[in-house]
């Protein structure tokens, strides 16, 4: 999976820049309408976007590592402390390539030399690809800490097929150019079925079990769900344009508060789930 997941980022990276900027960002915006759209500061030459959002995403991101490297130096002989390990760095580095090119970078890739700005650049391609194979991961791991037997098996086998379908999606959108292929719309459709699968594996077994465990991963999932239910109210209000007017007033997005949701819920991640998830011996477990 490491060795595929590393060719898939280089194809991309080889085969993907090309056609993806030819795409353009709609509504058609001229680059010197970006930064009435969003803070910019001139920093000698080079423009950096949203410089609030830019530190609480790449915050957020560093705290992801930092919780992958020690779950890594914990993971003993612990599959499911393995794989959340290897979801949490993931989803660092996912965060660091989504916080380059949508927010703190994002003139400097779309912009910066057109006449007109372009939809996406090879930074978000990898971190949809990146990012999916954190959840895909995530379910591995869940699998091992939360299932036995068949339904283990199950659901490694569909991690496996999710992220290599996934993977081959996103190349052929950034070879050919669809836009929609290379889109935070298919990163969810991806994704989200294997989140309602978290919400409703752990709800269960803990509504059958009683399991300290369970409860605790089902927090961590009402958390992630609650955090994106607001990102979706915030975006839905129209919230960031009503505080920030063709430049003028303060500029906090719905990304912003996804962000900031995030990082809270990395703190729980860290502080409660680590210390009590590990893989499951038998699945009448109470303990």
């Amino acid at each position: 999976m490491k060795r595929g997941h590393l060719l898939g980022v280089g194809a991309l990276a080889l085969t993907g820049c090309g056609s993806i900027d030819n795409i353009l960002f709609a509504p058609e915006t001229r680059p010197d309408q970006w930064c009435s759209l969003r803070p910019c500061v001139d920093l000698g030459g080079v423009i950096l976007n949203e410089p609030l959002g830019s530190f609480l995403v790449y915050l957020l991101a560093a705290m992801s590592l930092w919780a992958g490297w020690q779950f890594w130096k914990n993971r003993g002989a612990e599959k499911s402390r393995y794989w959340w390990a290897w979801a949490l760095m993931l989803g660092g580095v996912a965060a660091a390539c989504a916080g380059t090119s949508y927010q703190a970078f994002s003139y400097e890739l779309k912009c910066a030399g057109r006449s007109l700005c372009v939809f996406t650049s090879w930074w978000e391609v990898v971190y949809m690809t990146v990012q999916n194979a954190s959840v895909d991961c995530m379910v591995i791991a869940v699998a091992y800490s939360s299932t036995t037997g068949k339904l283990r098996q199950g659901l490694i086998k569909y991690a496996f097929a999710n992220a290599g379908l996934h993977l081959l999606a996103t190349i052929y959108g950034a070879a050919t150019g669809n836009a929609f292929l290379i889109s935070f719309e298919l990163l969810l459709l991806f994704s989200t079925p294997a989140l309602l699968a978290f919400l409703v594996l752990n709800g269960t077994r803990y509504v059958r079990h009683r399991t300290r465990v369970d409860a605790i991963l089902l927090g961590a999932w009402v958390w992630l769900f609650a955090t994106n239910a607001l990102y979706y109210a915030y975006f839905g209000a129209g919230l960031t344009q009503r505080f920030w007017q063709n430049g003028q007033g303060f500029y906090f997005s719905e990304n912003d508060v996804l962000h900031v949701g995030m990082i809270g819920w990395m703190l729980y991640f860290f502080l409660v789930v680590a210390k009590a998830v590990s893989d499951l011996k038998d699945d009448t477990a109470t303990g």
